[in-house]
């Protein structure tokens, strides 16, 4: 993997790690996330002018990657409600990257060399043990809801499937104007579900509350996905989706930094074997 696609996939982690801490501490999530979206679409607008025209083979990547974020918007708000950050980050990050290979074989034409197999397998391996750490470190905890656990794992298979969506499409157009088309017609598509549910005053309560937020949210949202998408032109997208769930492990520091949570020993180790799939995966795949 060229070393520019992987520093674009690790600062893409370590950002998108940060943006889901404060969509977990708002009080509404769907309406914070939705305002996020729209103060992103907002920011980034100027990116459509790198984009004359797009061409009528891009629309149809554009429109099911949208429903796909959408799906994947519902899913995550849901899941934050009904468990912790510690437990729904690592399963919905950690679980997206072996959906994304299948899909990648299969409809991106990957072939994936045996020593990047082996890094991926190395790879997911730590992120399953990252994962997990916060499980085995809560022996007399409450044992999470299935509806947030299961709703976690519906968020990996959405990420899956609008990234294998838009690793494909990035080949066709430019990766910054894409990320702002896609995610403008879902907030545009979510927003008469968000007024609906929750109202006007409901919205602008939210906005008055965390408009700061909001806005470093949307801004670092879109940003965030425009450098893996930038990292998908220049690598393998099993490869590169896989490593940008690095951002499991900023996450886990997160959690110990700032909301008082152990790292302990099987994060750690956890960490190891992260670092060591993605090194075979720089110098072999």
């Amino acid at each position: 993997m060229p070393p520019i696609a992987l520093a674009l996939l690790l600062t893409s982690a370590a950002i998108h790690a940060g943006w889901n801490l404060l969509v977990k501490s708002a009080r509404e999530k769907q309406v914070f996330t939705w305002l996020a979206m729209i103060a992103g679409s907002v920011c980034f607008a100027p990116f459509l002018l790198l984009e004359s025209s797009f061409s009528a083979r891009v629309w149809p990547y554009v429109i099911f990657s949208a429903l796909a974020e959408i799906a994947y918007f519902i899913a995550l708000t849901y899941a934050y409600d009904k468990s912790d950050f510690s437990l729904v980050y690592p399963i919905a990050r950690g679980g997206a990257p072996a959906l994304l290979a299948l899909w990648a074989a299969l409809f991106l034409g990957d072939r994936l060399s045996a020593t990047g197999l082996l890094g991926l397998a190395v790879l997911l391996l730590g992120l399953m043990v990252v994962g997990g750490a916060a499980w085995w470190a809560r022996h007399d905890a409450v044992v999470p809801g299935l509806g947030g656990v299961g709703a976690a794992l519906g968020v990996a298979c959405f990420i899956s499937i609008y990234s294998v969506i838009d690793g494909a499409a990035v080949r066709l157009t430019a990766p910054a104007s894409y990320t702002m088309l896609v995610l403008s017609i879902a907030a545009v598509l979510l927003t008469p579900a968000i007024l609906a549910r929750y109202g006007q005053r409901a919205v602008l309560a939210e906005w008055r509350a965390n408009r700061s937020r909001i806005i470093l949210v949307g801004l670092a949202s879109f940003g965030s996905y425009i450098l893996v998408l930038w990292a998908y032109t220049i690598a393998r997208v099993s490869y590169a989706g896989a490593i940008r769930e690095i951002s499991v492990v900023f996450a886990a520091l997160i959690g110990w930094r700032w909301l008082g949570e152990g790292f302990g020993v099987p994060r750690t180790v956890g960490a190891v074997l992260i670092f060591l799939g993605i090194l075979v995966i720089t110098i072999a795949g």
